[in-house]
């Protein structure tokens, strides 16, 4: 996806000044996953009517019909009744879940406005997938190296309905998605994750499903697991045909070729994801269990703390133990869905030591050559990756109560289908 160079403010970042935007990510250093203690809330009650009011408050004309309240009914109910929310943390809640709606409406508009938006093609579309701490955010950074290969940046997914017609709205919403960004990645700075997290990379597509208050990812961000029990058994069929109405909408205003698009839990809804891309491909990234249950925790406990008291690392270890595994069983299920030639699974061991190699396999898969100066990029962007994972503290099992080796016998099956 080609963006027009505006001041120093790059629309997208690459390992090599090969493109627009060049010069690749800056790297933090490394610094402890500190708890901070913060005082309980007050009996604020969220409520739907509330945060349907304040969107009308917001707007200067009739609002357009909004979706997918059942699950906002849902989502509001876990987070009011199991999440332990703090004052600020409610406050902060509110302001996402309002966000996520005006979000809704702005792509109503736009659809309203630009018709010809619902004509856009998405042809063979490809999707990477794997839990937090497989090295699927690795994987599509470093695919977004190749010119033949689109992924939208994560200034781009935050403001999928805005029209953005000229250079300073492209401006405001870089430095909207840059505030973002860096707050996501100040929870688990130093602890090995995240280090990919910048406005103009690679963006995870789950935000287009969160507009629609159907992402797994809620489940790492807040303690709800009233509203996670309902999302893991819920049809994610019209959740799918919102994501690639946004979808549509941000590649009609900014067309590119191959889009290559992220979501951790993907792989769970590949029924759902085939019936909006029919011809999509994907690419499912694998890693040891211990390590990903280690990470999801970790993620987890540091992105809670933003909203709610310190909580009991044990019972978020627990937790990330039994949903990973009702995870990795509903993945395999999902699978058979697709048909063989349109899946490619990548270990993370093997991406980690020859980066090159995977990603020409996952680059020849998604049709495209590799080239040269691609190698180039992915050489060097891993290698900065590697630099940093070195300097960082990992998540580890542990510290949630888990032994390895426990965790190592519970999915020893996934372990030896996959190899990891």
């Amino acid at each position: 996806m080609s963006e027009q160079h505006v001041r120093s403010a790059p629309a997208r970042e690459s390992a090599l000044p090969w493109r627009c935007g060049g010069g690749g990510p800056a790297w933090g250093t490394s610094s402890p996953f500190l708890p901070r203690r913060v005082r309980p809330a007050p009996q604020d009650r969220l409520a739907v009517a509330d945060l349907l009011e304040r969107v009308r408050e917001d707007d200067g004309e009739e609002v357009p019909r909004l979706r997918f309240l059942p699950a906002l009914e849902r989502l509001v109910s876990s987070l009011d009744t199991e999440a332990g929310l703090h004052a600020e943390g409610r406050a902060a809640v509110r302001r996402e879940l309002v966000e996520a709606l005006v979000r809704q409406r702005q792509l109503v508009r736009l659809l309203r406005d630009h018709p010809v938006i619902a004509l856009t093609d998405i042809r063979a579309p490809v999707f990477v997938t794997g839990l937090p701490g497989s090295g699927a955010a690795l994987l599509h950074n470093l695919l977004a190296e190749h010119p033949g290969l689109d992924a939208p940046a994560l200034w781009e997914l935050a403001d999928p309905g805005t029209e953005l017609a000229d250079v300073r709205q492209r401006l405001a919403a870089m430095r909207r998605a840059r505030a973002e960004a860096e707050e996501a990645a100040r929870s688990t700075l130093g602890r090995g994750t995240g280090q990919l997290l910048r406005h103009t990379r690679p963006g995870g597509c789950h935000r287009l499903l969160a507009n629609a208050f159907h992402s797994m990812t809620a489940t790492l961000t807040w303690r709800v697991p009233g509203y996670g029990a309902w999302l893991e058994e819920a049809d994610l069929t019209e959740a799918y045909a919102f994501h690639r109405a946004q979808v549509q909408a941000i590649t009609w205003r900014i067309p590119g070729s191959l889009l290559v698009l992220r979501d951790p839990f993907h792989s769970r809804h590949l029924r759902a994801l085939l019936h909006a891309y029919p011809d999509a491909r994907i690419v499912h990234v694998h890693r040891s269990p211990a390590d990903v249950v280690g990470a999801c925790a970790g993620i987890s406990a540091a992105r809670r703390l933003r909203t709610a008291p310190v909580g009991d690392p044990g019972a978020v270890g627990t937790e990330w133990t039994e949903r990973v595994e009702r995870h990795f069983a509903a993945s395999e299920q999902a699978r058979s869905a697709l048909p063989r030639a349109r899946l490619l699974d990548v270990r993370h061991a093997e991406l980690v030591a020859d980066p090159v190699r995977q990603v020409r396999r996952v680059q020849r898969f998604a049709g495209v050559t590799p080239t040269p100066l691609a190698d180039r990029a992915v050489a060097e962007l891993a290698a900065r990756s590697s630099r940093a994972a070195r300097a960082a503290r990992p998540f580890r099992p542990e510290e949630f109560g888990l032994s390895r080796r426990r965790l190592d016998g519970r999915f020893a099956v996934y372990r030896t289908t996959y190899g990891v």
